[in-house]
C-alpha cells in the first residue's frame, strides 16, 4: 500500500508515508546536485574535445585553382605520425598524397575520396610512424558544382 500526501507551506513537501522519507525543495527548482553534475558532464565534453583538437596541428593550405590541380604544401619540419585533409569552399575529391621527408625518402599514400566544405578526410597514417616532414604534394579536384576556389587545410598528428 502506498499512500502519497502532499503538503502545501511556503515550500512544497512531499511525504511518501511507505518509505517514511521526507523531501523538501522549493517549487520549480532543480537538486544543487543535478546542476553540478551537469556543470561536470559539461567540463568533461569540453576538455575532451580540446584535447582532440589539440592534437591536430594546421601545417599548411592551398587552393584548387582548377577543375583537377596538383599543389605543394611546405611543412617546414616536424615529426607527425599521420596526416588529415580539411576542406572549406566546396567539395574537393582527394586522388592520391605524396609526403616527402627530411631523410629524402617519399611516401605515395592513395587516398580516394571526396570531402564537402566544412569536413576532413579520415585520419591517413604514415608507414614506420612518426616521422619528419619536409613537404606534402597533393592530386585533387573540385566538384563540378563548384565555382569558387576551395581551400584545402592539411593537418598532422604527432
Amino acid at each position: 500500500m502506498h499512500n502519497q500526501t502532499t503538503l502545501t507551506a511556503p515550500a512544497q513537501f512531499t511525504v511518501d508515508a511507505s518509505l517514511r522519507s521526507l523531501t523538501a525543495r522549493p517549487a520549480g527548482t532543480r537538486s544543487g546536485n543535478c546542476i553540478a553534475r551537469r556543470v561536470m558532464l559539461l567540463l568533461a565534453l569540453f576538455s575532451l574535445t580540446s584535447y582532440a583538437a589539440a592534437q591536430w596541428q594546421h601545417l599548411g593550405e592551398a587552393h584548387v585553382d582548377g577543375r583537377a590541380d596538383h599543389d605543394k604544401i611546405d611543412v617546414g619540419g616536424g615529426t607527425f605520425s599521420a596526416l588529415q585533409l580539411g576542406v572549406t569552399g566546396g567539395a574537393v575529391g582527394f586522388d592520391r598524397l605524396v609526403v616527402h621527408f627530411r631523410n629524402g625518402g617519399d611516401e605515395d599514400l592513395p587516398v580516394g575520396t571526396v570531402v564537402r566544405s566544412g569536413g576532413r578526410t579520415p585520419r591517413i597514417p604514415l608507414r614506420g610512424g612518426a616521422r619528419e616532414i619536409r613537404n606534402v604534394e597533393i592530386w585533387y579536384q573540385k566538384s563540378s558544382h563548384n565555382e569558387g576556389k576551395p581551400r584545402v587545410d592539411l593537418f598532422g598528428r604527432r
